[in-house]
């Protein structure tokens, strides 16, 4: 089930998604954290489900002192924030 951050559901039709994979030295989520980093992609929501270990951890992307104290779960989704209109994708 996924959770928005919103009050309404993001409209994600057309998207292209983003999902790392395991792989040898982390390279797939190295990949998706610099994508994220890059684009400043922001945070829209997150998935619920029973299938996942619940993990919470320090804002990896926090590039502002007021974004130091957010917290971060393992199954966010995060989008381009408008900056970037030619770009659509959502990234797990």
């Amino acid at each position: 089930m996924f959770v928005p951050c919103g009050e309404s559901v993001p409209d994600l039709k057309n998207f292209t998604l983003l999902m790392p994979a395991v792989s040898v030295g982390n390279v797939g989520q190295l990949a998706i954290d610099l994508i994220i980093s890059t684009l400043n992609m922001c945070k829209i929501g997150y998935f619920y489900t029973d299938c996942l270990v619940p993990m919470v951890g320090n804002n990896p992307y926090a590039t502002e002192e007021e974004d130091w104290n957010e917290l971060s779960i393992n199954a966010e989704g995060t989008s381009v924030c408008g900056t970037l209109p030619a770009v659509e994708c959502v990234v797990i």
